[in-house]
């Protein structure tokens, strides 16, 4: 068993470290605390980041989740589902 501290997990998930401590309660990261620090296993990450790429994605490829298509072009769809709208669904400039 690997333990990292939050510098290293936030390294091997490919964010701030100050990102990983505001959000790790939020996303569900698995963690423990030791000695009032807060603590990863590599396992669990590696587990963690398996399930919620399948979660996210619906149990298929990344690949067509993430550009909109199967064919990894960018949709209409998947562009105008980026961008942010207000409350009375026009897209916010």
């Amino acid at each position: 068993m690997v333990i990292l501290n939050v510098q290293q997990a936030a390294k091997f998930l490919g964010k701030t470290p100050a990102a990983l401590r505001n959000g790790y309660k939020r996303w569900g990261v698995p963690h423990f605390r030791l000695g009032g620090q807060i603590k990863f296993t590599q396992e669990a990450l590696q587990e963690w980041v398996a399930q919620s790429m399948t979660v996210a994605d619906g149990g298929h490829s990344t690949e067509s989740s993430a550009s909109g298509s199967k064919d990894g072009r960018r949709t209409k769809r998947s562009v105008a589902a980026a961008k942010p709208t207000s409350h009375s669904g026009n897209v916010v400039a």
